[in-house]
């Protein structure tokens, strides 16, 4: 009869044995997607940080073109470099990618 009591008691503990292990199973799952979260986040803010400098210089250099673009030797340079434009009575020399030079008068 002795042996019967044993069993009971350790078909007792079983059921408790498992809870736990399930309930310690689920927290270690939690933790490990909270440490995942985590990372992931501090990895993005790190990228946000990275395109916040980049936005920044852009944002610098836009500022700096913004007050040169009244400038009338800003304008005349960027006439001559974006739209090949000269002055009456230049000579403006294209070369192509061969290297050859196509010449076009304007007057």
């Amino acid at each position: 009869m002795g042996k019967t009591k044993t069993k009971k008691k350790q078909q007792k503990l079983n059921p408790a044995r498992l809870i736990l292990t399930g309930i310690v199973v689920v927290l270690l799952i939690v933790f490990l997607l909270s440490v995942k979260n985590i990372w992931d986040l501090k990895r993005e803010q790190a990228e946000l940080k990275e395109t916040n400098t980049a936005l920044k210089e852009q944002k610098t250099e836009l500022e700096t073109e913004l007050k040169n673009v009244n400038d009338s030797n800003y304008i005349e340079e960027q006439a001559r470099t974006q739209l090949n434009m000269v002055k009456p009575g230049e000579i403006l020399y294209i070369l192509d990618k061969e290297g050859k030079k196509d010449k076009m008068d304007e007057e």
